[in-house]
């Protein structure tokens, strides 16, 4: 078929929404596919909100200080600051167009606290509610643009090549039928990696598609050993994913106590509930480990109104706020790592860009701050609209069609892979690793590989996916922000880390 002059962006959370309606407003067509529905994504469950620079005490400069802070040393300084230089000028454009951000009493933006911020920077829509009201909002914005194409249902199984330039993708349509789209660019918005592990607060959608799909296409990925694990996930039997009960809540005034009802992080780090997410998270673990881990908001003022989404969740597991403690524990949430990209979005494969938790501009590094990643989608969704939008783009007579065939069925009966994968995931390549826990985990997946077929194509991405996480994890020797090693407990220099 002839190439479409058209970019694919794949994905719909705000980092793919915000792309998509972006290149339409830029006078360029784009077909958006998303392989469940227009809601199904990590940003319609986000509870936090987004930080920026707005408050009369605060400024892109500290902003970008407590980033670095946050990365522990590995972020890139430019990157960090073209996110806090341009995200106040993405919140005005947001509303601009009729976002309406929560406001104090005063008729000010209503700014929270979270953790690692050493300013209340934190704007929320609708409380707790930011995620999903963005969602809803960007829907209707690009279901009314008449240059965006919406396919819904709609999986890429592989990227389509012609040299060293991805030129389409090899689509599974809902009925179960493969086509062949040429694309004058590809944009990966695909999220995160959260359900290749037992405790997740990410959709069930977030299983790696991105990276798996880069990686076969030769795209560089780098610091995929850095994962982020929610510190207070709900902790109930069965739930996946686990709903999580927002940062802002501690920023509030909630605190975590442990069995004896103890305030447990006051003597493990200065900023206690509001130290970075790393100390918190293994904080938990090792309060739960010991009896387990909850957290006291019953004496946070307004809470119903303040986080109506976790007040709902919780009364609809029994749970009263103003009167329970919570039960938690951490989870897998946030990827730092990914597909390497400029600050524009372009990956190291002519062709093919990325941008949102699949990718990494380097403003992360070892350790995300909170409520920056709903920043990076629409400040870097805005760069790669406007390069794609002026970009010459390569232009083939035709695209080179799939040798490949894929069932829409196949993966079915090897559901029991996915679910080992999860257990080796968690159990050796969690919180805390080791090179014992960590070639327990290489040797395990590289058995399920061997035995599982290939047409069982969804299965063996999740497996290329964790076993390049465990691959970055053995080469980076010393502990640093999410990644800790038992067995080299240290920083080490830049040099020495990776192997």
């Amino acid at each position: 078929m002839a190439t479409s002059s058209r970019p694919i962006v794949v994905g719909s959370g705000l980092s793919g929404l915000w792309t998509a309606w972006r290149l339409a407003r830029a006078g360029c067509a784009c077909i958006l596919l998303t392989k469940r529905t227009l809601t199904d994504s990590a940003t319609a469950w986000a509870q936090g909100g987004i930080a920026a620079a707005l408050g009369p005490d605060d400024s892109p400069e500290q902003h970008a200080t407590d980033t670095l802070l946050a990365s522990d040393g590995l972020a890139d300084a430019h990157a960090v600051r073209v996110l806090t230089a341009e995200g106040p000028k993405r919140i005005h454009d947001l509303q601009a167009l009729g976002v309406a951000f929560d406001h104090d009493s005063d008729g000010r933006l209503a700014l929270a606290l979270e953790g690692a911020h050493s300013r209340s920077r934190v704007l929320h829509w609708g409380g707790d509610r930011t995620g999903a009201l963005l969602v809803q909002w960007l829907i209707q914005c690009i279901t009314s643009e008449p240059r965006i194409e919406i396919r819904q249902h709609t999986e890429v199984v592989e990227l389509l090549r012609a040299g060293e330039h991805v030129v389409g993708v090899l689509a599974l349509g809902p009925d179960g039928s493969t086509e062949t789209l040429g694309a004058s660019s590809v944009v990966l918005a695909t999220g995160g990696v959260g359900q290749l592990y037992a405790l997740t607060t990410n959709p069930l959608v977030a299983t790696g598609d991105g990276w798996a799909l880069a990686h076969q296409v030769g795209a560089r990925l780098r610091h995929l050993e850095f994962l982020q694990f929610h510190p207070t996930a709900l902790k109930l039997p069965g739930l996946n994913p686990a709903p999580l009960i927002s940062e802002a809540v501690r920023g509030a005034g909630g605190v975590l106590v442990d069995a004896a009802g103890r305030r447990f992080l006051v003597a493990v780090h200065p900023r206690a509930e509001l130290a970075p997410r790393h100390v918190t998270a293994r904080a938990v673990a090792a309060a739960d480990r010991a009896g387990g881990a909850w957290l006291d908001a019953r004496h946070v003022e307004g809470f119903a109104s303040r986080f109506p989404r976790a007040t709902a969740v919780l009364h609809g597991y029994g749970l009263d706020p103003a009167r329970d403690l919570v039960p938690v524990a951490p989870a897998m949430h946030y990827a730092m790592g990914g597909i390497t990209t400029d600050l524009s979005g372009r990956s190291s494969r002519p062709g093919l860009w990325a941008v949102g938790e699949v990718a990494s501009t380097g403003i992360h590094g070892a350790d995300r701050l909170a409520s920056n990643s709903l920043l990076e989608g629409l400040v870097f969704g805005e760069r790669v609209a406007q390069a794609i939008a002026v970009e010459p783009q390569l232009r083939q007579s035709s695209t080179p069609a799939s040798i490949r065939t894929f069932d829409a069925r196949s993966d079915e009966s090897w559901e029991h892979v996915c679910r080992e994968v999860r257990q080796v995931m968690t159990a050796y390549v969690g919180l805390e690793r080791s090179a014992l826990s960590l070639e327990r985990a290489r040797r395990t997946l590289a058995e399920l590989s061997e035995w599982t077929p290939g047409a069982a194509w969804r299965t063996r991405h999740q497996l290329l996916v964790a076993r390049l996480i465990v691959d970055a994890a053995r080469r980076r020797r010393e502990s640093r922000g999410a990644h800790v090693r038992v067995d080299y407990p240290d920083h080490r220099p830049a040099a020495e880390a990776v192997g």
